[in-house]
């Protein structure tokens, strides 16, 4: 146990706050004014007054803490820390330059740090997720060449871990570790009992398991707000008090914080290591292309490690929405602005060309600047260690190949609308100058209103000069146009064969020129052979397919010229007048805006 005596720490307390601020400034500026000269008083403890100051000598602000008690044990504890400090030799532990006394003031010297306590830090919320890891790395490592130096820190209280304006954190406070047992004054109890170790609180010496418990509780502090009960029983999951919280992360807090040593990390760094591992890497390098592709064989656990590994601390991984041949498509958690968002990885193979990355890049930063209802939001292109993401807005609900596939052929007035839908945006991202070239059912998400949002603009053409034409690189040959499959110059009337190809399939159930083989497709396509969507719809009038049939055509200039005389030539076949869409699509805004589904 500890020993009983809150008195004597009581009246250090005491004998210290009777002596007035000015009069610390004056003695320590008489002791050491030579060498340092005194900027401010920046802070004031039981043991201790910290002030800023500036080496006269070496032309360097530091931070500069003396110790006036005239108590030889309190001054021989304080003196004891400076040693232990000496004996560490860690960018996240504070450094000493010097250490002595003069009469009887104690004094050590440390490097300044520009920043605030994460006690101070945390009033105005619980810390970003991402600062939450690199906090993690920092404890952590910090720990784990103390324990090699063959010290335990036993207590690490939130207001001595300091935070600097980059959020990295530094332990300043070691006055009860292992090594300073010997010179602690008896009758001393130490503050922060939620930050020990229950064996360390009851007087234990403490081992690695003891810090891993220290520091889960700084984590857990870190990430709720809120400091974890004494009875590590009671302690609630990070989750319930916030949702943003990864998964993996709180497993990791969770299980440093278990009542029994034998049931927590064995040391600190088998904890960093299952962070580095699961919760993702802690540095953010520059895009690297050119590392090696990942084997296309490899597995999904294989894939999404080492997804997870470059996500580092932006992203959470929370699920695979879908695989292509291009990659694959994620729902994450953005850590920085704690939403979820859509993230697309590119295949490593496609991206070993520096001119393809640089390609993929201009397309869409090119696409990101579309705004239009029925086009999903670019948000951010990044990689790391040779992978290749972009994000995105997500869309909650399926594909358009996945709606056919679950309920058959749509609805002549749902498919209207959908058509309808893309034929606006295909107009509005022709009218910025971009062609898609990759349209097809996949790319078509539905949202929860029904309306269509499409996604993946750009990506064909950034991937075109090295791997072909992208629509046959993906695998789906039945929606792209003859001159795309023949690797000809395409325009915005490429997109809209590939549009009305979508359209059949939805009608229909299956594409218009169906095949195995690129071959296949263009022989069906180039002789006309279009499908009869009348023999198989009654409700399909004969005015309907002619319009879809002229945008299927095998000629270029036999289709429509633009997105926007296509939607008038539908408009007209189904008997609507040219204002009656923007009609549907402010009414459907409206319902949006209310939260309600569409019909």
């Amino acid at each position: 146990m500890w020993p009983a005596g809150e008195g004597r720490a009581t009246a250090r307390v005491a004998a210290l706050s009777t002596v007035e601020p000015d009069s610390y400034y004056e003695r320590a500026n008489a002791a050491l004014g030579a060498r340092y000269r005194l900027e401010r008083t920046v802070a004031v403890s039981v043991e201790r007054v910290l002030f800023e100051a500036h080496d006269l000598i070496l032309k360097r602000r530091v931070g500069l803490r003396v110790n006036f008690y005239s108590d030889a044990s309190t001054r021989g504890w304080f003196v004891r820390e400076a040693e232990a400090l000496g004996r560490l030799d860690h960018p996240a532990i504070r450094h000493v330059y010097d250490a002595g006394v003069v009469g009887e003031m104690a004094y050590r010297v440390g490097n300044w740090i520009d920043g605030e306590g994460l006690q101070g830090a945390l009033k105005r919320g619980p810390r970003p997720i991402p600062m939450v890891h690199t906090l993690a790395r920092d404890l952590l490592s910090a720990l784990e060449h103390a324990h090699t130096q063959g010290i335990i820190l036993r207590r690490i209280v939130p207001a001595s871990v300091l935070l600097s304006s980059s959020g990295r954190g530094m332990v300043s406070d070691v006055r009860f570790c292992s090594y300073m047992l010997p010179a602690i004054p008896p009758g001393t109890v130490p503050q922060g009992l939620p930050f020990m170790a229950p064996e360390v609180r009851v007087g234990a010496l403490g081992d690695p398991t003891s810090d891993v418990y220290t520091a889960g509780a700084l984590l857990y502090l870190a990430i709720t707000g809120q400091d974890p009960p004494l009875d590590p029983t009671k302690i609630r999951r990070p989750t319930e008090l916030r949702p943003a919280c990864p998964r993996t992360v709180e497993r990791i807090v969770l299980r440093a914080m278990q009542p029994a040593q034998d049931d927590r990390y064995l040391t600190a760094v088998e904890m960093l290591e299952d962070f580095v591992s699961d919760a993702g890497t802690f540095e953010i390098p520059a895009v690297s292309v050119g590392q090696g592709p990942v084997a296309e064989a490899e597995d999904k656990a294989r894939w999404e490690k080492r997804l997870r590994r470059a996500l580092g601390d932006d992203y959470e991984l929370l699920s695979l929405l879908g695989t292509g041949g291009f990659g694959r498509v994620y729902r994450v958690r953005d850590l920085h602005l704690e939403r979820e968002v859509a993230l697309k990885v590119l295949q490593p193979l496609l991206t070993r060309d520096p001119e393809v990355v640089e390609r993929f890049r201009r397309e869409a930063q090119l696409a990101a600047g579309l705004r239009h209802p029925n086009l999903v939001n670019i948000y951010d292109i990044a990689g790391r260690s040779g992978l290749l993401w972009y994000t995105m807005e997500l869309i909650d609900g399926p594909s358009l190949a996945q709606l056919v596939e679950r309920d058959g052929p749509l609805p002549l007035d749902k498919m209207l609308r959908l058509l309808r839908e893309a034929l606006s945006a295909l107009a509005h991202a022709h009218g910025s100058g971009l062609v898609h070239r990759d349209i097809k059912p996949e790319n078509m998400l539905i949202d929860r209103t029904g309306s269509v949002q499409i996604t993946d603009f750009g990506l064909a053409l950034a991937l075109r000069g090295k791997y072909g034409g992208a629509t046959s690189q993906s695998g789906t040959p039945q929606f792209a146009s003859p001159e795309q499959l023949l690797g000809e110059r395409v325009d915005q009337r490429s997109d809209l064969y590939s549009l009305a190809a979508v359209a059949y399939y939805a009608l229909l159930g299956t594409a218009p020129f169906p095949g195995l083989t690129v071959e296949q497709v263009l022989a069906k396509q180039t002789t006309n052979q279009f499908p009869t969507s009348r023999g198989r719809r009654d409700d399909v009038s004969e005015a309907l397919e002619q319009v879809l049939d002229r945008a299927l055509s095998a000629d270029v200039a036999e289709r429509y010229p633009s997105a926007a005389e296509f939607l008038q030539a539908v408009n007209h076949a189904v008997g609507v007048t040219g204002r009656e869409p923007v009609a549907d699509w402010a009414r459907a805004a409206a319902r949006w805006l209310r939260g309600s589904p569409l019909d």
